[in-house]
């Protein structure tokens, strides 16, 4: 229920009563989810990611006498009664970080609120693709996701490449989505001159019916349609397009269709050949650091990790080196090491970067197949852009 404020001690290793008793130094983290009632997974992948990092360190570094503790808090905290009880609980646990999985109209409020504790916030927005850094944010405010800019110049770099010159766009009627499509077609144009903009659509809020709008698709002669619906929204576009054979018909690429979700959420009903955007293609990295992770993950949720899960193993691991980084364990030390911090993580080296605080992230584009040891599509032939493709 919202306000629910519990201590959650992670695998209470035999160690963990003797380095107590030793002194041994807690490191006191407040992690943020949203209720329930908002979603039914909402936060869990985050949690989940957050436990195994908090896990493997307190295994490791216990010895040492350094313990994580994640104190859990449940809410929007969109609302001043939420800021204040959450004000309450930095104050008397005396919290080390912040952290968390939260709606867009929680970042700002709760940043201010651990800026006055001096407190580092690491933050995962739960629509990461509608939320950018207006670059106004409070300095302790740090963004664990890929920007939403990434992804839109992966999008057009890799589309821009395509032998086919008639385009199409569909984009959501909103702040990011109106930029997004300005930025499109004159990133387009200077990528590709002979490319041809036949048509634009900006959808209003959940559409009924996709029929019509692929009517008027087709019937421009288009030969690649670049759409941004979000990962539920291309789930319902898909349905309606399997039907009227549109993927046949049609070169498509959607910025959403390559994450976990849209992927697990098709299963076998994906369309093959469809061009999409993975910022965690587990399927494909050979790492050692990825297969660890993937595997831990699915022994202890028996599903796969996706953005949201690592990002919350990824943020326990940057508040360990900004630790180390600083030669400190206060927040302020913390704080203070975290703007220029790189730090190792299952997709590689991730860096925090100075100018607006966000982690530079990997992005990968490829075409959606499917292959035996996945029961839903994945990206195939990857193109990869390096976490410092997109660097202002």
């Amino acid at each position: 229920m919202p306000g629910f404020f519990a201590l959650l001690v992670l695998f209470l290793f035999s160690f963990l009563s003797s380095s107590l008793a030793a002194g041994a130094n807690l490191i006191k983290i407040v992690l943020l989810t949203t209720p329930a009632k908002f979603s039914a997974e909402a936060g869990k992948p985050y949690l989940r990611g957050a436990e195994m990092a908090v896990a493997e360190l307190n295994a490791r570094e216990g010895k040492m006498g350094i313990q994580f503790l994640l104190f859990l808090r449940e809410g929007l905290h969109t609302e001043e009664k939420e800021i204040q009880e959450l004000g309450d609980i930095l104050a008397k646990e005396q919290a080390h970080s912040l952290m968390g999985a939260v709606v867009k109209g929680a970042i700002l409020p709760v940043s201010r609120l651990a800026r006055q504790y001096s407190l580092p916030f690491l933050v995962f927005p739960a629509d990461f693709m509608e939320t950018a850094s207006t670059g106004a944010e409070p300095d302790n405010l740090f963004w664990m996701s890929p920007a939403p800019e990434a992804l839109q110049r992966a999008a057009v770099r890799t589309a821009g490449q395509f032998p086919k010159k008639r385009f199409f766009l569909l984009a959501k009627d909103s702040k990011i989505g109106r930029s997004w499509a300005k930025y499109f077609w004159e990133e387009l144009g200077r990528l590709k001159p002979d490319a041809k903009p036949v048509g634009e659509i900006l959808l209003s809020g959940k559409v009924g019916d996709y029929g019509p709008y692929l009517r008027t698709i087709l019937a421009a002669n288009t030969e690649v349609c670049v759409s941004h619906l979000g990962a539920k929204e291309w789930v319902r576009f898909v349905k309606t397009a399997q039907k009227q054979g549109y993927f046949k018909k049609i070169t498509h690429f959607e910025l959403e269709s390559g994450s976990l979700e849209s992927l697990v959420a098709l299963q076998k009903d994906a369309p093959e050949r469809v061009w999409g955007i993975s910022v965690f293609p587990f399927w494909a990295l050979g790492w050692k650091e990825t297969k660890e992770f993937v595997a831990k993950y699915r022994e202890r949720t028996q599903s796969y990790p996706g953005l949201e899960a690592l990002s919350g193993y990824v943020s326990i691991y940057a508040l360990f080196e900004a630790m180390k980084k600083g030669g400190s364990l206060n927040p302020q030390g913390i704080l203070k090491a975290m703007p220029g911090l790189s730090f190792p993580t299952p997709i590689g080296p991730l860096a925090i970067r100075p100018a607006d605080h966000r982690a530079l992230w990997p992005i990968w584009c490829g075409v959606s197949a499917f292959i035996s040891d996945y029961p839903f599509a994945i990206l195939e032939e990857l193109k990869s852009f390096g976490p410092d493709s997109f660097r202002p």
